[in-house]
């Protein structure tokens, strides 16, 4: 399989085929990408979700519906893997979207970082809000802010320079990848996912960090 997901409609519900060997957190770009851009196709509907090409624990289920959910107007009400069947509750839970870790090692933390808040991952880490100033997130991996990012920003403190940050908008940030830390900014006033999907990933190159266009892909 060659595309990270291929999103497929039927009567009420919503097929997603996935590509089994992607990161979980390329997966859950690529469902908030592909939502987003095709928000006006799907409307305001209660939906069935049937997930095929993968196996997904419990908590990479839940943020696959909030993905989904955040970046369009469509409520999952049943959700079938094949192996469970249920209808899904806990999503609407206000705790829904924070796990310690997922299978494939992606904390995520629901809302913003606030002042004075650290929040940290050994692993890769996707804040859904804001990185606000005075509060800092770091993980282990890469790191993904669905807002923007206005604190600090550590990535890559165990792989190093071949981790990605991607964000939708970068306003005097204290930000490293691996070794390399730098304050700098870089306006964007598309939100996450917008129509014209105007975000931004920054890597390592030449010794510094260089934003970028994010074309869909964070390579790692």
């Amino acid at each position: 399989m060659t595309e990270d997901l291929i999103i497929k409609g039927y009567p009420h519900g919503i097929r997603l085929v996935m590509n089994p060997d992607i990161s979980i957190e390329q997966l859950l770009t690529s469902v908030c990408v592909k939502f987003a851009e095709s928000k006006r196709f799907w409307g305001e509907a209660t939906m069935s979700l049937t997930i095929e090409g993968r196996s997904l624990s419990n908590e990479e289920l839940e943020a696959v519906i909030q993905s989904i959910e955040r970046n369009s107007e469509v409520t999952i009400s049943i959700v079938n893997t094949k192996d469970r069947f249920f209808e899904k509750e806990m999503a609407r839970k206000k705790d829904a979207f924070f796990f310690e870790k997922t299978r494939d090692y992606l904390k995520i933390h629901d809302g913003n970082v606030a002042n004075g808040q650290k929040v940290i991952s050994s692993y890769g880490l996707l804040v859904t809000g804001d990185i606000e100033p005075g509060g800092t997130a770091e993980c282990g991996g890469s790191l993904i802010v669905l807002g923007t990012i206005a604190g600090k920003a550590y990535a890559g403190r165990d792989i190093g320079k071949s981790a990605r940050v991607l964000t939708s908008g970068i306003q005097e940030a204290d930000m490293s990848i691996g070794s390399v830390r730098e304050n700098f900014s870089v306006r964007n006033k598309a939100r996450l996912f917008a129509k014209d999907n105007q975000m931004i990933m920054v890597i390592v190159e030449d010794g510094h960090l260089s934003p970028e266009k994010f074309t869909g892909s964070l390579n790692v």
